[in-house]
């Protein structure tokens, strides 16, 4: 039954939190998707893959890019930092 949980987990992955993104991702890939079936362009395909994929997966950045939560502390005061000299023979 382990594998029932991992297409549980990716149809969830697929029909939640679509946000407007996610839509135009989407969009826009399968209109690239139908552009490069239609001129025979390989380029133009794989860019429309690559947006698919990342609409279908919710992957990417969002509209505030990809950078890592900072954690913000009110803390005022420094801790003092002790030092250790190591010398070389």
């Amino acid at each position: 039954m382990p594998g029932l949980l991992i297409y549980e987990n990716m149809f969830t992955t697929l029909t939640q939190n679509w946000n407007i993104m996610r839509v135009i991702r989407l969009v826009i890939g399968g209109y690239a998707l139908i552009e490069a079936y239609r001129g025979n362009d390989t380029l133009m395909g794989l860019l429309g893959l690559v947006l698919v994929g990342m609409a279908l997966l919710n992957a990417g950045c969002g509209s505030q890019g990809c950078g890592v939560p900072i954690q913000k502390s009110n803390k005022k005061e420094t801790d003092d930092v002790e030092y250790e000299e190591v010398h070389s023979k």
